[in-house]
């Protein structure tokens, strides 16, 4: 991904972060120290709110990297190859190589990243539990309970999130794979799955248009009244899956249509090559204006010395065609 850099390497997996990941980084810093650590423990000092939110910050990426890492192990385990992971401004993204080789090895891969997080909601709820409990003689563990019931949550919150049944969403690839393995077509599963996905990008627009314009909606009974950031956060979860979707769909056309195709049917077989010390003009006048070629290659003898493109003929003034061999170009 574009604008990424790598911070450390596990399992042999490169681990970047885009530099989005440092403005959702400090959003949720914020929220944590401004708002939620305040309001539930108001005899923290500012400074120790502001520390106990960065510590949360650091150890709820650390859930959604390990999210992204069960996604990628099992993947190997099925010999997906995964170039790297990728933390950016809506959470984290393993890059696989080439698509699932079969339904049941989706299933399980895009079940690993819920079912991990799921593990790290109920070991933080239950962290914290036990901290409460203990609290009356240990006042220290109430740092501890506070960061535990928080990553407890939000894990809980991020794997019912990516379970909801929208491609490319992980609920989206469990859809598709159970299609896929009931009807054996992997390009109808995709359809229908990123179709899903695309309708539940059109459902955090509405709740998007609502946050910004205030409408009266009700959403499992909850009151969604207005709240410009809320707004921006749903229309950037709108825009994201809407896109991946839609891409999706598309890669799966384009696979449909050069799938079988090899290479040497799109290949150029009529080759024209030009000589070391043909002059520009004549090359020009020779090949790449009644031929419309590209790109050519320069031989000495029998032996491959250069390629010479348009960009390059581009740099030479056209004054010196006549004068300038191709081996200057």
């Amino acid at each position: 991904m574009p604008g990424s850099i790598r911070v450390a390497r596990l399992f042999g997996i490169d681990i970047n972060i885009h530099i989005s990941w440092i403005l959702i980084f400090f959003l949720v810093v914020i929220s944590l120290s401004e708002t939620i650590y305040p309001d539930q423990f108001p005899q923290w000092s500012r400074q120790k709110s502001l520390v106990v939110s960065a510590v949360t910050a650091l150890l709820f990426f650390a859930s959604v990297l390990a999210h992204e890492l069960a996604h990628s192990l099992v993947a190997r385990r099925f010999r997906m190859s995964v170039s790297s992971i990728t933390l950016f401004l809506l959470g984290g993204v393993a890059n696989l190589t080439r698509e699932p080789p079969s339904a049941r090895a989706e299933f399980f891969m895009a079940a690993a990243g819920p079912f991990t997080s799921v593990l790290i909601g109920v070991a933080g709820i239950l962290v914290a539990l036990s901290s409460d409990a203990l609290l009356p003689t240990v006042p220290s563990l109430q740092v501890v309970g506070a960061v535990a019931s928080y990553l407890g949550e939000i894990n809980l919150v991020v794997a019912a999130f990516n379970l909801i049944p929208g491609f490319p969403l992980d609920g989206g690839r469990v859809l598709r794979s159970a299609i896929w393995g009931i009807g054996g077509d992997r390009t109808r599963a995709t359809r229908i799955a990123a179709r899903g996905g695309q309708l539940v990008a059109g459902f955090f627009l509405l709740l998007a248009a609502n946050f910004f314009f205030g409408f009266d909606l009700q959403v499992f009974g909850v009151e969604l009244g207005p709240n410009q950031v809320q707004g921006l956060w749903y229309g950037l979860i709108a825009y994201f899956l809407f896109n991946a979707a839609t891409q999706s769909l598309q890669q799966e056309r384009l696979t449909n249509i050069v799938g079988t195709v090899r290479v040497g049917q799109l290949m150029t077989t009529d080759v024209r090559s030009t000589t070391s010390g043909t002059m520009i003009a004549g090359l020009i006048r020779d090949l790449v204006l009644p031929m419309n070629l590209r790109a050519i290659p320069v031989l000495a003898g029998d032996r491959l010395i250069g390629l010479v493109t348009i960009g390059d003929l581009r740099k030479v003034e056209q004054d010196r065609w006549s004068i300038t061999p191709v081996d200057e170009s």
